[in-house]
């Protein structure tokens, strides 16, 4: 039989060194050792070092108090989530998201995940700081596993079979796995929704659940979306609640609201350091401004320097919001009852970030945005440097009001009732789904205008298909906008005189749903065949800057086709943004007078919130976040339209065509019966009615083509009926100078 001989063996040999059962069982020894009962903040000051300007240095709470609360929360059985939002260079990062790793590995081990905003901000935090975080603190890095595949970039294994995972905002980060600790940094800037499943913390806080109170979701961020309602003011009974936006501040709006507060030193008082407490000169550079800044205390107003903030933060202390609304510390059992225990702080207070830095930044930010428009930079410091969301700046125009503001300017005057100044109406019509909705205004010289009426029309008239079991549908049913007809017809008494008027022309919006446009443009047909010409118009609303304010034209398509000939339609274009921009001045104005427009008090709380729905931006007008309607102010532009194409802009008020003048000599208005009651005293039942008998009056339904014709019109009006002529006479017309037409001209 064959031999076999074994293979030489090289001089030296040694047989490899195969693992032991002691070192085994050192390794597996971990899992069994009992948590340490250890805070964070008490883990981190003992064994956390941090390499600072080249030097390894130990962890210190001093530096960042603020920080200490929160850190110890984070290990909390006692809520399921840490909410905190907070400027850049607070150090909310290494204390909530480092220490709450070393913590975990140390005392409590545990699996965990980070996520970061995206891939390649995941691969740089493992690097930078989860890695000098194991490197730079010996009793992280003697745990972490010797294995081949124990270190890799963004996963870690430690001693014990604990893990550490990195990454980023996608579904299968936040599903289809079980974790007691979810870490969620710079939440701000990560998707407001993962691939269409739900927001990102919400998510992290499911793959916890299964837990209990071990599980812990933990997120931080400086705001970092926009304020959605700019009217914000916090309800009675939660005073730390922040505006509405969505990202880190939605999530501390669902926990305790804590906020970090200082104590005077001279009244003994806390209040909350804000940027809106520092004080600086208003001459000088942004840097020369920022060196000055000191921060005065709101209740006695003493100066508080530079020096003293990080005497004053040490002695600091979060206050949450109570059940009732008090201010109490997050062990009161008072403490508003909450799934999440949360913190906002705000940049005054920031540790790494002085005073000076923080109001050059802000006033170079703002010097920017005044010099091209561009309000970037301010968004970039008003959430990294000041910790706030932001709102934009555009909406603090001279001309811009706000919901409160129009509220407060508001008058004392009846609706359906026009003021004793009134020269003629005009209504305005939005087209919406199921309703038109009306506006109706009256204007006086120098087109003061007054707000008299506002409804929605929602039955159908008697005569359209259906009109019983079906709300008014616009779009479908060309029937449905005869239901316009008799707003012309209806009659607003005049306060203090015995007159009525009716409006003299209605414009509305031939936009909209599909459908919409078809019809409108039959109704404008049809009004010309009852004799309304010149009493009902067409708008279409046009975007940019450089539109006409308001012109009449005929359209070049109709109903998606190119015009062949001359068409009898005629729309007027709205110069939208222009004329927006023209009413936030007029309800802006203070005193009364020429192009100054009222309101009453009376008004249903969401005109006001309509009038404000979109503020100014360099690109345009644009609805603000949170807003839905906007129909009080396209009305208001519509209006105005309406009257600029009737040239109510050149009416000499001391020759006023006959629609524009005075009761008695009004086209437009009628004397008041006998039986109805003065408007200051019982007008509300007269004006509740849409068509009543009234006394005939001349009423003009065609504008003069001829001053000639004017004059005829002007007779008409103003003495008793003419005879019929035997014979037409066709007289050649008068030039009267630049007098203006009588009549609504063509």
């Amino acid at each position: 039989m064959p031999t076999f001989e074994l293979p030489t063996r090289p001089h030296g040999w040694r047989p490899p060194a195969y693992a032991s059962a002691a070192g085994c069982l050192e390794d597996a020894l971990p899992i069994l050792a009992p948590v340490q009962r250890r805070s964070v903040s008490s883990w981190a000051g003992a064994d956390r070092r941090l390499r600072d300007n080249g030097a390894i240095i130990a962890w210190d709470n001093k530096v960042t108090p603020y920080m200490v609360e929160p850190m110890d929360m984070s290990a909390s059985r006692r809520f399921r989530g840490v909410v905190f939002a907070g400027p850049a260079r607070t150090g909310k990062t290494d204390a909530l998201i480092l220490n709450r790793i070393g913590h975990a590995i140390c005392c409590e081990p545990c699996d965990m995940r980070v996520i970061h905003m995206d891939r390649n901000a995941a691969r740089e935090f493992s690097l930078k700081k989860v890695g000098a975080l194991i490197n730079y603190t010996p009793a992280l890095k003697r745990r972490l596993g010797r294995g081949r595949f124990d270190n890799n970039i963004l996963d870690k294994r430690f001693q014990g079979g604990m893990t550490l995972d990195i990454g980023w905002p996608v579904v299968s980060k936040v599903s289809a796995s079980d974790l007691p600790l979810m870490l969620l940094t710079d939440y701000d800037r990560a998707p407001e929704d993962i691939e269409g499943e739900g927001n990102l913390y919400d998510l992290a806080l499911k793959r916890t659940e299964t837990f209990g109170s071990r599980g812990m979701a933990i997120a931080e961020s400086s705001p970092g979306r926009l304020i959605e309602d700019d009217d914000f003011l916090p309800p009675e009974g939660a005073p730390h609640m922040a505006p509405p936006a969505t990202g880190i501040l939605a999530l501390y709006n669902r926990g305790t609201r804590g906020r970090y507060y200082w104590t005077c030193p001279d009244c003994s008082e806390v209040f909350e350091p804000d940027y809106e407490l520092l004080h600086f000169q208003d001459e000088g550079s942004p840097k020369e401004r920022g060196l000055a800044a000191v921060m005065g205390c709101p209740h006695c107003g003493a100066i508080l320097e530079p020096r003293h903030k990080m005497e004053l933060n040490r002695a600091g202390r979060w206050l949450h919001e109570s059940k009732t609304g008090d201010l109490v510390s997050v062990h009161d059992d008072a403490l508003r009852e909450t799934e999440f225990v949360s913190y906002w702080l705000k940049g005054a207070a920031a540790a790494f970030q002085s005073w000076a830095s923080l109001v050059s930044r802000y006033e170079t930010a703002w010097q920017e945005f005044q010099q091209t428009g561009d309000e970037t930079s301010l968004k970039t410091t008003v959430n990294v440097d000041q910790g706030k969301p932001y709102s934009s700046r555009m909406v603090e125009d001279e001309d811009d009001l706000s919901v409160k503001q129009l509220k407060d300017k508001a008058e004392q005057y009846l609706l359906k009732v026009a003021p004793p100044e009134t020269r003629f109406l005009t209504i305005a019509v939005d087209v919406q789904k199921g309703r038109f909705v009306v506006q109706v205004d009256a204007w006086g010289p120098g087109l003061e205008r007054w707000l008299i009426d506002r409804f929605d029309v929602h039955a159908p008239p008697a005569g359209a298909p259906s009109a019983d079991s079906r709300a008014i549908d616009p779009a479908k049913y060309k029937e449905d906008w005869d239901a316009l007809l008799p707003l012309l017809e209806k009659y607003y008494p005049v306060a203090g005189i015995g007159y009525q008027i009716k409006p003299a022309a209605l414009i509305v919006d031939s936009g909209g749903a599909d459908g919409v446009t078809k019809n409108a443009y039959a109704f404008f047909r049809k009004s010309r065949k009852l004799g309304l010409r010149r009493r009902v118009f067409l708008a279409k609303g046009l975007d940019r800057w450089d539109r006409d304010r308001a012109k009449e034209v005929t359209p070049e398509k109709e109903e998606g086709k190119r015009v062949k000939k001359r068409s009898d339609l005629r729309i007027v274009r709205v110069g939208t943004w222009r004329l927006k921009s023209e009413i936030t001045a007029s309800l802006a104005r203070e005193d009364p007078g020429a192009d100054a427009y009222h309101l009453t008090r009376n008004l249903p709380s969401e005109v006001f919130e309509e009038f404000c729905a979109e503020r100014r931006t360099p690109k345009g007008w644009v609805l603000r976040k949170g807003r839905k309607r906007n129909e009080a102010l396209d009305l208001g532009v519509y209006g105005l339209a309406l009257v600029l194409v009737l040239k109510g802009e050149k009416i000499n008020w001391k020759r006023p065509p006959i629609w524009a003048r005075r009761m008695e000599t009004n086209s437009f208005a009628a004397p008041r019966p006998k039986q109805e009651t003065d408007p200051e005293t019982g007008a509300r039942d007269l004006a509740e009615e849409s068509v009543c008998e009234r006394e005939p009056v001349p009423a003009q339904t065609e504008a003069p083509e001829t001053e000639a014709e004017e004059e005829k019109q002007a007779v008409q009006t103003t003495v008793k009926p003419k005879r019929a002529p035997t014979r037409k006479v066709r007289r050649k017309p008068r030039r009267r100078g630049n007098s203006l037409v009588a009549g609504l001209r063509g």
